[in-house]
């Protein structure tokens, strides 16, 4: 018996959803109240830092020129639990009263808080955590059949859950002797691979429908390998086995948790290399490297994959336009388009991808050519590079 999938976030692809809701924040041209907080500070034993904290919250928020509707918004959401556990921040976008932005991001924050009220919201923050999104099943399975949970990366909640119960009776092998007892083992046996069968089904169809970049299986050892023995190989090849028994009585998770963590971050790192290594492709016909290099390909609506290193590309400002091609390093270069402010180089860049619908990567410290802080493969090539038409602009 499969247990229909109960869902606590949408399975659609989130990653293009945050892009689609970006890109239409971005394209509003209207200012929007911006909060990142550490949550951890909002809630404490006596209300009284978390209190005051909230105060100060508003108070920048005010001085900032946001709206008393925007404000009172934010004031109401940060009053509430995240329903998380640990440390975690909370992402905040509140427009026109309205909240547009409501992420939790778990684990410690990674960058200052901030508080602002600005027509080129800035969600670095969020999309640095989101870098590594990848969407991963977790089955634990035992003798009587076992769960699948569909997860992504960095998020805290669980996507899709499958509760899959097979039989249960005679699994417990009997101790008597004899031919009896050889025909009872075989029969128990039997319907511990029955159950494996169902479980596999179960798991395949979610791998077709969810299509995950990785399936990790955990649980009773035998029972995990029953079940990948009956997997598809579209399964079998984003497979990566648990080496201990994470259902038993007593025993930790926290085997399980490092092994996911290994496992993602080397799907982060292969993706990073696979993109470093077609930018590099055809001594740079397929990539642009370099701030002016890939703001000429951001013009030309060029750029497949921007690749930005936070740590390298410094603090170098550029305007964020109201229009194509949305990013320019001076105003006369606007091409008569308005423009909305000047902002940190980072966000004008992934704003100006990510609207014009190119992916957007954030790469480890000095892993692009040239030690530059952005570069970019390219939907076409462009021809031999000639003499420092790659180089950073400095």
């Amino acid at each position: 018996m499969v247990n229909r999938p109960t869902t606590e976030n949408t399975t659609r692809d989130i990653r293009s959803d945050q892009i689609q809701q970006w890109a239409a924040l971005w394209r509003r041209q209207a200012p929007s109240s911006i909060v990142h907080v550490d949550a951890a500070k909002l809630f404490d034993g006596s209300g009284q830092d978390a209190d005051l904290h909230r105060r100060v919250i508003q108070d920048s928020l005010a001085a900032a020129g946001s709206p008393e509707a925007d404000r009172a918004v934010i004031d109401r959401i940060l009053a509430e639990p995240t329903g998380v556990g640990g440390p975690c921040s909370r992402f905040l976008v509140v427009a026109d009263g309205e909240p547009a932005v409501d992420e939790i991001l778990g684990g410690p924050m990674a960058s200052a808080e901030m508080v602002a009220y600005s027509t080129v919201p800035n969600p670095l923050p969020l999309l640095v955590d989101r870098n590594n999104d990848a969407l991963y099943l977790v089955v634990e399975a035992g003798r009587e059949g076992g769960e699948i949970h569909a997860f992504r990366a960095r998020h805290t909640g669980t996507l899709r859950h499958e509760d899959v119960q097979g039989r249960t009776d005679s699994l417990n092998k009997v101790q008597a002797g004899g031919w009896s007892h050889s025909r009872y083992q075989h029969h128990s046996e039997e319907i511990w691979k029955q159950n494996q069968n169902q479980l596999a089904e179960a798991v395949d169809a979610l791998v077709r429908e969810l299509r995950p970049r990785l399936l990790v299986l955990a649980g009773d050892i035998r029972a995990v390998q029953l079940l990948s023995e009956e997997l598809t190989p579209a399964s079998r090849e984003i497979m990566s086995t648990v080496p201990t028994h994470v259902r038993a009585a007593g025993s930790s998770r926290d085997a399980l948790d490092e092994h996911v963590a290994t496992r993602l971050d080397e799907l982060r790192a292969t993706d990073e290399t696979t993109a470093i290594d077609r930018l590099s492709a055809g001594d740079f016909e397929n990539g642009a490297v370099g701030l002016g290099a890939v703001l000429h390909a951001l013009q030309q609506g060029q750029v497949e994959t921007m690749l930005l290193d936070l740590d390298s590309i410094g603090d170098r400002t550029l305007f964020a336009l109201a229009a194509e091609p949305w990013v320019a390093s001076a105003p006369e270069e606007a091409l008569g388009v308005p423009v909305l402010d000047s902002v940190p180089a980072a966000l004008a860049l992934a704003r100006a991808a990510l609207v014009a619908g190119s992916g957007l990567m954030f790469v480890d410290p000095g892993r692009l050519p040239q030690r530059a802080g952005v570069a970019a493969v390219l939907r076409w090539p462009t021809g031999p590079a000639v003499p420092g038409g790659s180089r950073p602009i400095p």
